[in-house]
């Protein structure tokens, strides 16, 4: 497994990150505490959730693995939240029990409630960061005051990788990230590679910069062929695609849909959920990728 300690800046372990083309894999896009709708997701997929809220295969789904593609937390509520990571962190030890089944790539803010939980030095204590502290990292007040939900949470930030690939042929495959990034970095070690698998440039802090503009690298590296970068991140009004670059976090924790893309073989097919209103949505002004 390829893992990192971003606070501690170590190097990913020396451990392959890839997929195998012998399983189909369902790639979630960032959950945010969207826990129903992601039992419905995977219900829609061939799952079934038992009465102890263990996920149970079928026929369809018995070779299919379930990946979380990043930002698993934050922004629900704290009951979603909390619901979410024993879910999680139920479900990964029993999939996990004899084959890898469940995967859980690092978003930026699992990374960011690590710093906040393991209480990181660096982090600045001013009036400003507090208050995003409040609005975009509301996991963090949650697991400060929860020791047990916060030992689960650091078991499973342990078992994060940064980025996961996936090799059906010469002409098919899927490179899985949190963040887009320059095609230079996916799958690299350094650590400026890592950290913009991880987050883009922040959207907050280019208010009015287009999408396309902020990160331009995204559609200038796009390429009309069959090795795709699929992507959350972004919080999209639906799934974007621009010939190979895809995004998938289609913002269900700001009332849209929660989505997926399972890929079989030499084929990706894309799977939605609308969200269930079990919690109050967030809200966001969407700043749209590929708009032109």
């Amino acid at each position: 497994m390829q893992r990192v300690d971003l606070l501690l800046n170590s190097m990913p372990h020396s451990t392959t990150s890839t997929l195998s083309s012998n399983q189909e894999h369902l790639v979630i896009g960032d959950l945010h505490g969207c826990i129903d709708e992601l039992k419905q997701l995977l219900v829609q997929n061939g799952f079934i959730i038992d009465a102890e809220g263990l996920i149970q295969t079928t026929t369809e789904s018995e070779n299919r693995t379930i990946i979380l593609l990043g930002d698993f937390i934050d922004k629900g509520s704290h009951e979603k939240l909390a619901e979410t990571i024993e879910f999680l962190y139920h479900n990964y030890h029993y999939m996990n029990r004899s084959q890898k089944r469940l995967y859980l790539v690092l978003g930026n803010h699992e990374k960011m409630i690590y710093r906040y939980v393991t209480n990181d030095p660096r982090l600045e204590i001013t009036p400003e960061k507090l208050e995003e502290k409040r609005k975009y990292y509301n996991t963090a007040t949650l697991l400060e005051s929860d020791s047990d939900l916060r030992a689960k949470f650091l078991e499973l930030y342990d078992q994060t990788y940064i980025w996961l690939h996936y090799r059906h042929s010469d002409q098919f495959s899927v490179m899985l990230t949190h963040a887009p990034c320059p095609v230079k970095h996916l799958g690299e070690s350094d650590e400026d590679s890592i950290k913009k698998m991880v987050k883009c440039a922040s959207r907050s802090k280019n208010r009015g910069l287009k999408l396309d503009d902020l990160l331009s690298y995204i559609h200038q590296e796009a390429e009309d062929t069959q090795h795709y970068h699929i992507f959350g991140h972004l919080s999209q009004p639906n799934i974007r695609q621009y010939k190979n670059k895809i995004c998938i976090d289609t913002s269900a924790i700001y009332g849209d849909d929660l989505s997926a893309v399972l890929i079989k073989g030499n084929t990706l097919s894309f799977h939605s959920t609308p969200f269930q209103h079990k919690q109050p949505a967030a809200t966001q002004e969407y700043n749209v990728l590929f708009d032109f």
